[in-house]
């Protein structure tokens, strides 16, 4: 977020004026957990500036709109964002699971995904909104790396998964 942005979900906003530091995570996870976090971060801000703009251009265009039944869609699917990105900030706290990272980011996303589509589909947008893909793309570029760590986070379950197979196949 820029200078000129404004946070309003109360729970982002705690988190980033608390002076939470990512140093409490312990162990050589240190990096790890830091560089995850980083990522969130990212995903936050960006799923922010969308529904910011996504918003406002539903509030630019009210005579565009469709029908009042669109909007009321368009009111329904953003009062749902502000949960999942509480579920977010707090997944971010200490012990961190990278599991649990990687499903609230995918849900607080697939939720700002669900207002552009329900925007696209009740405003009659005109002009380039080249920018909507290009931020849901960096979103998702941030998303890869949440869920290969937590598909790092199960080569136990790899592992056994290959030794049954294994086993499955000496025995054919």
């Amino acid at each position: 977020m820029n200078g000129n942005d404004s946070v309003t979900n109360p729970c982002l906003i705690f988190f980033l004026s608390s002076g939470f530091h990512v140093r409490k995570y312990l162990g050589s996870d240190q990096a790890v957990a830091r560089g995850l976090v980083s990522h969130c971060i990212e995903i936050l801000k960006i799923c922010h500036t969308l529904t910011e703009k996504l918003v406002a251009m539903t509030m630019g265009s009210g005579a565009k709109i469709k029908s009042p039944a669109r909007l009321s869609d368009i009111i329904v699917v953003a009062k749902r964002i502000s949960p999942r990105v509480d579920d977010v900030v707090r997944s971010m706290y200490p012990p961190l699971d990278p599991k649990l990272l990687d499903a609230r980011t995918t849900a607080l996303l697939l939720s700002v995904s669900h207002l552009v589509l329900v925007t696209r589909n009740a405003c009659h947008m005109t002009g380039s909104l080249d920018w909507i893909d290009q931020s849901l793309s960096s979103a998702e570029e941030h998303m890869s790396v949440l869920r290969e760590a937590a598909l790092a986070t199960e080569p136990e379950r790899n592992l056994m998964g290959c030794e049954n197979f294994c086993q499955e196949q000496s025995s054919i």
